[in-house]
């Protein structure tokens, strides 16, 4: 790799990173807004509450990246155009495409990983997202748990709580039918108060009434406290990727096999901007540097919101193309492709008039 390719790279990795940070922490601000009454009405730890950001993340930073690419490459040669180091290196017989030449090879490595990201770390992601909300259930199903609240089935109980104590996190007025395989008749348990450690419900002051094969009463008796493991229940629990975005293109077929043509729309989309959005990354790199590239100036004050406006209006466009194919107003080709399409023009226009 020759000087100056070592030099570019190294001047871009700082703002690259800036850039990808920045529009990374935009999208868990939103995260975060919508987690707060878990956090102050519910009482989640912050250690689960970083654990789940960090599961958002790989699906985040396959739509930041690219455009922290472009911010940070765009930042990078406005302060080589402001140094006259630009003008240098053309002064030194370099020509554009050396110059741009770490940026494409940059930009290609960066699309290989969003694809791998979405590919195989998203997927694994949402489940251990899902696997974490469902084990935070059962650490503590307050959370989930109302007033007058039967749950059936779970393991050999049936549960009926009559009040729950938000303050405390107590649940009052407990009903256990506890079935026994070897009786007809469930053991019916009856407790004042009720906890949860781990994964059991502890019932304190519990009285507990057993019955023959006719219904009649066999025994009764009381507990000091009763544990209710329900350990068994949440073991199987089956951790199914429903969201279409964390899903990766292979299982997105499988999912299109039982759909009628209609339901197929969103898939197909779904494929296309899979695609269309890790490439745009070559675009936008590129673009990023030829925007910026030149003998002037003027880019000081406005290289970053020049930067941000082309990324919104690119965003914009999306959106919109989406949901129109999602409705089945236009191909979901066109839809997803045309953002892309105008990135590449714009860009082999930049090329052409820079290369002059």
């Amino acid at each position: 790799m020759k000087i100056i390719d070592r030099y570019i790279l190294e001047e871009i990795k700082m703002p690259i990173f800036f850039g990808i940070s920045l529009f990374t922490f935009i999208f868990i601000i939103e995260i975060i807004v919508t987690m707060m009454e878990s956090i102050i009405v519910k009482g989640i730890s912050l250690l689960d509450i970083l654990r789940m950001l960090s599961f958002y993340l790989p699906p985040i930073l396959s739509q930041t990246i690219p455009m922290g690419m472009f911010l940070g490459i765009m930042m990078t040669f406005s302060k080589f155009t402001r140094t006259s180091e630009i003008t240098a290196m053309y002064a030194g017989g370099i020509e554009l495409r050396a110059i741009l030449r770490p940026i494409l090879i940059l930009s290609i490595l960066v699309t290989a990983f969003i694809f791998f990201l979405q590919e195989s770390i998203v997927p694994r992601s949402f489940r251990k997202l899902q696997y974490l909300t469902a084990k935070m259930a059962y650490e503590n199903p307050v959370f989930n748990l109302q007033d007058k609240t039967f749950i059936d089935e779970v393991d050999r109980y049936n549960l009926y709580i009559d009040r729950m104590d938000r303050a405390t996190g107590m649940a009052r007025g407990i009903l256990v039918f506890q079935n026994e395989k070897k009786s007809k008749y469930p053991t019916v348990l009856i407790g004042n108060e009720a906890f949860w450690q781990e994964s059991s419900m502890i019932i304190t002051k519990s009285r507990f009434y057993t019955y023959d094969d006719e219904g009649n009463e066999k025994m009764r008796g009381e507990f000091q406290d009763k544990t209710v493991p329900l350990t068994a229940y949440f073991d199987k629990i089956n951790i199914k990727i429903k969201d279409i975005e964390a899903m990766n293109i292979s299982m997105i077929l499988e999912e299109m096999k039982k759909q009628n043509e209609k339901g197929k729309i969103p898939y197909r989309v779904e494929i296309h901007r899979k695609i269309a959005l890790p490439l745009s990354t070559l675009m936008l790199g590129m673009l990023g540097a030829l925007l910026s590239v030149g003998h002037h100036r003027s880019w000081r004050g406005t290289s970053f919101s020049f930067s941000l406006g082309i990324i919104f209006c690119y965003i914009v466009v999306l959106n919109m193309g989406m949901v129109l194919a999602n409705k089945g107003k236009i191909p979901p080709f066109s839809g997803v492709w045309i953002p892309d399409v105008i990135l590449l023009i714009l860009t082999v226009f930049m090329y052409r008039r820079k290369n002059r």
